[in-house]
């Protein structure tokens, strides 16, 4: 086993750092604490201050690293309590590292934890910093294998360098050609991880709670027309059960009959592609109403999509919607049921009035609406701070507060249309949407997150309405950042996304530039197991078995070549010495001139022909002959800066000549 150098030492500092560091986020505290400790411990250790450990310190280590990860983990962390355990082993292996065995180990597991950080991010400064410690690792792999003596810390990361350059083009080939498998970021992580987006339980404040978040729900990019932001519905769940308080998703016996519905007289449809975010819930967003669900999704109650898997990694799914359709024409018994349901009691007044618009209307359904967003139109107030609502919330609402969010106006509405023997039903999801110009798609965030009514109709079925456009109806053609730009709870959780999202001109221009480039780099990058045929179809035509092998063979053979060229160009010793290294530079740019120096020919007569060929050069070389008889017969040597200087002089005169030698062969 043969012992690393000092410098390999440091080396291998660098790269447990640089893997390390993208997961100090998560990590519990305690092993944040190993971290930083047992490499100040190796430092004392490098430094000669301290002996290396006793086995049974390091056996005392494990066991307290080992009873740590047991109480910190659980089962149902998953991946995290795998990732925790490679950091916890990286670090322990840091104390002991002494052979070159011991770095071996120390950097393929390195290696390991580099890639577990795509786990968590998968953006493009992530990728550049994967780089980047690659480039380290393999610095500090170059170092355990030079010299022990040696103490150069540059050399091995200019090897580094270059071997990570070359590899650059087959990775892209590999990357381009070589069949898929799920990326490592598609493996389940912890499921317990709480993210922002919609709730199962709708309670009326709750959406309004979304609007202080700017993380991204999903973005789409459709294939031809885009739908305007009157039409951007983006369906997700829907409420069908109401306890007096809050409205909530049905449960699984529930859903097995309250399932797809039929879509019928179809006359508008668009293709679009969804970008959705983990969320770590099943269901999913479309736009209403889609015709199909992809696979590994199903319908649920209402036409919306679920996963049959929590969504706890980015999903990339393709989906074609009607704009206009009639959903669920005939209403079963028992459908009819669930979306008559109401508590026996409570919110007396607001069934009272109901019943008293109802026989305004005539009984019929439309003008009902009609009649509750008229009143909505005349003395109701759209606010993101509606004042508590207590034990009635809908009579509080509708005749005391009067001020709301847009799920206060879909719950009330709902319960209104109820009580009087319509079907209804709340649906949540988002509404709106930021257009990108730059790759023309749409980017939707949780402050964006909308809930609305569907209502029934004999005949005609579910009809969407929306009554929050009778009180605020710039809140469905505009963006909602700029809807509630002058209200202080928008975005209050993270006050920097307010100047982030609430500048104009060039700032708002940048960020959709750099989101822009986000987007693909999602698409075509972290998603391009589903990009590869199509891409590989329009490079080559058919793709087939012959076109692959070349394609993988070509680029192969052409780094071989070039490492084998760059290999043999190295046989060439260059001279150490410095004035050597200057005296071969001043030879060669003679010999390209027509002065090539013979083996058997002494400097001093070498610089006698040169003379006659270049007269003007006399000075210069005379005094490069004279310094360096001094330097290598005389023993002089503290002339050899002189010597070093002629040379320089003579190279620079060099340079003229040729320059006024051109300019005579140009006349």
């Amino acid at each position: 086993m043969r012992q690393i150098s000092r410098a390999a030492v440091i080396w291998q500092l660098i790269a447990f750092a640089g893997v390390v560091i993208p997961h100090l986020a998560w990590l519990p505290f305690w092993l944040i604490g190993l971290c930083l400790a047992t490499p100040a411990v190796r430092l004392m250790i490098h430094t000669g201050r301290w002996p290396l450990p006793h086995w049974s310190v390091k056996l005392l280590l494990i066991l307290v690293v080992a009873a740590g990860l047991l109480l910190s983990f659980s089962r149902e962390t998953g991946m995290d309590a795998t990732v925790a355990l490679l950091v916890a082993g990286l670090a322990l292996k840091m104390v002991e590292i002494y052979h070159r065995r011991d770095a071996l180990v120390l950097l393929y597991v390195a290696l390991f934890v580099c890639a577990t950080a795509f786990l968590y991010h998968q953006s493009i400064a992530m990728a550049l910093y994967a780089l980047l410690n690659v480039v380290l690792v393999v610095a500090a792999l170059n170092s355990i294998y030079q010299d022990p003596l040696r103490t150069d810390l540059i050399r091995p990361l200019k090897r580094s360098l270059r071997l990570v350059s070359l590899s650059l083009p087959l990775m892209l080939v590999l990357f381009i050609l070589f069949p898929r498998i799920g990326p490592l970021w598609s493996v389940s992580m912890n499921q317990q991880r709480a993210l922002s987006g919609l709730s199962d339980t709708l309670a009326p404040g709750d959406i309004s709670q979304l609007t202080k978040s700017a993380e991204l729900a999903f973005r789409v990019r459709f294939d031809g027309e885009v739908p305007g932001p009157a039409q951007r519905y983006w369906r997700s769940l829907i409420y069908s059960e109401f306890d007096g308080r809050s409205w909530r998703v049905p449960g699984d016996y529930e859903h097995r009959y309250l399932g797809a519905e039929t879509l019928a007289q179809i006359r508008r449809s668009l293709s679009y592609e969804v970008v959705y975010e983990p969320s770590n819930r099943n269901w999913l967003v479309a736009l209403d109403q889609p015709l199909s669900a992809p696979q590994g999704m199903r319908f649920g109650p209402g036409q919306t999509l679920y996963s049959v898997r929590s969504v706890d990694r980015r999903l990339h799914y393709r989906l074609r919607s009607a704009l206009e359709y009639r959903l669920q024409p005939i209403l079963s018994e028992r459908e009819r049921s669930a979306y008559l349901q109401l508590p026996n009691e409570g919110n007396q007044r607001s069934r009272e009035v109901a019943e008293q618009w109802w026989q305004e209307a005539d009984q019929n359904p439309e003008r009902f609406v009609a009649i509750v967003l008229r009143q909505f139109s005349r003395s109701f107030t759209y606010t993101l701070t509606p004042p508590p609502l207590g034990q009635e919330p809908i009579d509080r609402f509708l005749f005391d507060t009067q001020q709301g969010f847009c799920g206060h106006y879909a719950g009330a509405l709902a319960f209104l249309l109820r009580s009087i023997g319509v079907p209804a039903r709340v649906v949540g999801g988002y509404q709106g949407g930021e257009w990108n110009p730059y790759e023309r798609y749409i980017t939707v965030r949780q402050y964006e997150a909308h809930a609305w009514v569907e209502y029934w109709i004999e005949n005609r079925g579910w009809v969407r309405i929306d009554p929050t456009a009778a009180v605020s109806p710039e809140r469905i053609v505009e963006t909602a950042d700029r809807v509630f730009a002058g209200d202080p709870a928008f975005l209050a959780d993270t006050p920097l996304a307010r100047w982030r999202f609430g500048g104009s001109g060039w700032l708002v221009d940048l960020r959709r530039q750099i989101e822009a480039l986000n987007f693909n780099w999602h698409r075509w990058v972290l998603n391009y197991q589903g990009q590869q045929m199509e891409l590989l179809a329009g490079l080559m035509g058919q793709v087939s078995m012959l076109k692959m092998v070349f394609a993988l063979l070509l680029p192969f053979a052409s780094v071989m070549l070039v490492m084998a060229w760059m290999q043999l160009k190295g046989r060439r010793a260059k001279p150490k010495d410095p004035i050597d290294r200057a005296l071969q530079r001043l030879i060669s740019r003679l010999e390209r001139l027509g002065i090539p120096r013979r083996t058997d020919e002494t400097l001093q007569r070498y610089a006698i022909r040169v003379v006659t060929e270049y007269p003007e050069l006399s000075a210069g070389m005379e005094s490069l002959a004279r310094q360096d008889e001094a330097v290598r017969y005389a023993g002089k040597s503290t002339q050899r800066r002189d010597l070093l200087a002629a040379i320089n002089d003579c190279y620079r005169a060099l340079r003229t000549v040729r320059r006024v030698d051109a300019e005579d062969r140009g006349k």
